[in-house]
């Protein structure tokens, strides 16, 4: 299983994942995220990762990868939104410290996946093809 990190979502990202630089290829100047993404596309990645409070982001990619998933960490602690992350384009999402850092895990667990529930009976059904596990 091959993932490519796309673009993370912690406070020195833009260093990094955020930096313009030349295609090698189009000899373009881009986004380094977009470059990733079309990497992992042309690779045949098997998922790519975008961080949850970077929806923007998330929507960039998913227009360059199509089918392939976008996982994304940071919903909840980190300040990542569900709702949005999921409208962006997000197949996946991690939630961690929410559930590990609470004093009642299975309370957290359960308001996550009603939250998600919510938001999968209503009309975001034909946003996209969600797949959708709590970590």
């Amino acid at each position: 299983v091959y993932k490519r990190q796309v673009y993370m979502s912690h406070p020195g990202a833009a260093e990094g994942y955020g930096q313009y630089v030349v295609d090698n290829l189009s000899k373009e100047v881009k986004p380094q995220y977009l470059i990733f993404a079309e990497k992992a596309k042309q690779w045949g990645a098997d998922g790519v990762i975008v961080g949850a409070t970077a929806p923007e982001k998330i929507a960039d990619v998913a227009k360059i990868v199509n089918d392939i998933p976008i996982i994304s960490p940071g919903v909840g602690i980190q300040g990542g939104s569900i709702e949005k992350a999921l409208a962006a384009g997000s197949n996946y999402l991690i939630v961690g410290r929410n559930i590990i850092e609470s004093e009642y895990p299975n309370k957290v667990v359960d308001e996550f996946n009603k939250k998600i529930n919510n938001i999968l009976r209503g009309s975001w059904t034909t946003i996209n093809n969600y797949h959708m596990k709590i970590f």
